[in-house]
């Protein structure tokens, strides 16, 4: 993987935009570099040590620093049983995470897992489809009522949040729900 070339993951295409890597000078405590960007977050460990800010996408996207640290970096549970094995372990290992107020939830449609987008402004979740509506409520045992009062309150940063996702496979947005 050429140090020029940023980094490509599947399950979250703009960990930039996200606000979950960003530009640093700092250098990569797997690779020993300074690539320009570092990951803001921390990992999922059994210890007590903080890895935010010392790990490079690259060591995130191939593997290295998962290997060499004995962490991941996104959260696999909850998710469809009918996703294979191999994305759970790209997903997990290879893929940086993203925060939300109770832990990062990831999405599956379609027999795979979804990719992150971000943080919808009101415009797109005031417009989710059908489709979108109902995948939510479906997921979550609840009915419309329910989606259109939280709808209804968010301001993105504000005490209820949601979470962008998109279907590789057939392009349906889907949002995660997490309230503070």
């Amino acid at each position: 993987m050429s140090i020029n070339a940023f980094p490509n993951f599947r399950y979250h295409p703009d960990p930039v935009a996200t606000g979950n890597v960003g530009p640093s000078t700092i250098t990569c405590r797997v690779c020993q570099q300074a690539r320009g960007y570092v990951y803001l977050r921390d990992a999922i460990h059994a210890g007590r040590e903080d890895y935010s800010e010392q790990i490079c996408p690259w060591c995130i996207a191939d593997g290295r620093a998962a290997s060499a640290l004995d962490i991941a970096f996104a959260c696999s549970l909850d998710i469809d049983e009918s996703v294979s094995e191999t994305a759970l372990e790209e997903l997990s290992l290879r893929t940086p995470g993203y925060v939300s107020f109770q832990g990062q939830k990831w999405l599956a449609h379609c027999s795979d897992i979804c990719r992150f987008l971000g943080d919808p402004s009101v415009e797109q979740v005031s417009q989710a489809s059908a489709a979108t509506i109902e995948a939510w409520c479906a997921a979550n045992g609840t009915d419309e009522a329910v989606w259109l009062e939280l709808a209804s309150d968010y301001v993105p940063g504000a005490d209820i949040g949601f979470y962008t996702f998109e279907c590789l496979h057939c392009g349906l947005i889907q949002f995660h729900v997490d309230a503070t």
